[in-house]
């Protein structure tokens, strides 16, 4: 059975998204091995990033029926192989679970368990992937003040992890929270603190260039701006694009232009194509649309139908800026109908959840101030300490600089007290010399010459030299002395 579960169960694995809003990505398949391949992977932050994907796909997409078995079978692993994170990834395990049966409550407490667990173990990766994980939770469960501080820690461990990539991915996905708060210019500003970190850091991945021009695709839908929608709705139809959910993404924006052009029964038409197609990724946005198109193509049953069964879900309940639109359009409907007492019924709700997203709007505008604040505040240090870190090394330099013209000086001093010492020595050898020349060898070689000079004015020169052979030969051996000593003079 796990055989053949292995074999059926080749699903996608979105290699640098972690996120579950980041909308792009392409399918990787796993082979049967892949789970013990990733355990096995040397490079601490790349191994815990293929765990944490294939954890999420397999528990998050994989069949819900093969959880149980699939679960045991990644702690067999992880204990089998000693995984030094293993702790943490079995609570992360448990809160993809709960996550997956929509138990919100029971994986938050997870994930916040694995958090702790991967802060304790210094698992640095783990917890930037944790923190940002908790962040989804917070926003399936309504809490975006929760949410939108988790994304701040987690900005503060993508600076450690120093990855543009990974800050590319936390823009986009805190963009995503704007976005469903409608507060659509922080939002953009987001999505193009994205795109800016992905072109200073020349990140080529296509992927990214996808997603930020579908979500402010997205953006400008809801701001009306019909001119900005069909720029990104271009950019999406152009051939850099890549996504596994590209055909939804130019679907979407297509009958979103036909929506801010009031062609209603176009777009009516559109949605439900698309809806139909096998191609496309189906979304609640989608009936939300397809809602207001009914109401706004004078079709207000249909809309309500629709309505109807949006308000039920879990996720509509957890979100008031969903709610009050949905509320407020059944308003409309029923005030259309004449039946003004269940219009101001709706209304009254609409002015609730109204109420309620203004308060949650509030609360995270200060947030959202206080985490760029602590970003100002983070970047103002670090430029302190890169400043203090370059001042010391200048101040490194400028001493070796010193130190080595002090050197030359020194060198040159020595040098030029050497020649001046070589000059004394020098004179002082040629006064020598000088010496011995005028007073030894002179002496001796006049000597000789004297007593070769009596011996030729001699009439008996054998008699003579007989008598002046012994001070001959004693000025020869004094004169070849001197020149001995002269020689070794030199020498020296």
């Amino acid at each position: 059975m796990a055989n053949y579960f292995k074999k059926v169960f080749l699903f996608v694995l979105l290699i640098l998204f972690g996120t579950s809003y980041l909308k792009a990505g392409p399918y990787v398949y796993l082979s049967e091995d892949s789970l013990v391949s990733f355990i096995k992977i040397t490079n601490k932050n790349l191994q815990q990033k293929k765990l944490v994907n294939y954890i999420k796909l397999r528990f998050q997409n994989g069949p819900e029926a093969s959880i149980p078995q699939g679960k045991a079978e990644v702690y067999r692993e992880l204990d089998k192989f000693q995984v030094n994170d293993r702790e943490a990834l079995k609570y992360f395990i448990e809160s993809t679970i709960q996550r997956r049966f929509s138990n919100l409550s029971g994986a938050e407490n997870a994930m916040i368990k694995a958090i702790n667990q991967a802060s304790k173990d210094k698992a640095d990766f783990l917890t930037y992937s944790f923190i940002s994980h908790l962040a989804f939770i917070q926003t399936d469960k309504g809490n975006a003040i929760g949410a939108i501080y988790s994304y701040g820690l987690a900005q503060k461990e993508a600076l450690k992890l120093n990855d543009p990539q990974l800050q590319v991915v936390l823009n986009i996905n805190i963009s995503d929270l704007y976005y469903k708060l409608n507060l659509y210019d922080q939002s953009l500003f987001y999505l193009d603190q994205a795109l800016s970190v992905k072109e200073q850091n020349k990140i080529k991945d296509d992927r990214f260039y996808t997603v930020i021009s579908y979500n402010k695709a997205e953006n400008f839908f809801r701001m009306g701006l019909v001119d900005s929608l069909k720029k990104c709705h271009d950019q999406l139809l152009g051939p850099q694009n890549k996504s596994y959910k590209l055909f939804t993404y130019q679907g979407r924006t297509a009958y979103y232009l036909s929506l801010l052009k009031h062609r209603n029964a176009e777009a009516i038409q559109q949605i439900k194509a698309l809806q139909a197609s096998k191609q496309y990724v189906v979304n609640d946005v989608d009936n939300q649309n397809l809602a207001d198109c009914f109401y706004r193509n004078s079709q207000p049953d249909s809309a309500k139908a629709i309505v109807d069964e949006l308000l039920v879900k879990p996720y509509s309940a957890n979100h008031p800026e969903i709610k009050y639109h949905l509320y407020e359009l059944l308003g409309k409907i029923a005030r259309d109908k004449g039946d003004y007492e269940t219009a101001a019924t709706n209304f009254d709700l609409a002015l609730k959840q109204s109420e309620e997203r203004i308060n949650n709007t509030t609360q995270v505008g200060n947030i959202s101030a206080q985490i760029k604040i602590d970003k100002i505040e983070s970047s103002f240090t670090d430029t302190a300490e890169r400043y203090r870190r370059e001042r010391l090394i200048l101040i490194l330099i400028i001493v070796a600089v010193v130190f080595m013209l002090a050197g030359i000086v020194l060198l040159y001093r020595s040098i030029r007290q050497k020649r001046h010492y070589e000059k004394l020595l020098y004179d002082t050898k040629k006064q020598e010399l000088a010496f011995i020349n005028s007073h030894e060898v002179r002496k001796h070689l006049t000597n000789i010459l004297g007593i070769v000079e009596l011996m030729n004015e001699s009439k008996d020169k054998k008699a003579e030299f007989m008598e002046v052979e012994k001070h001959l030969y004693s000025s020869a051996s004094k004169l070849d002395d001197a020149i001995k000593n002269i020689s070794e003079k030199l020498s020296d």
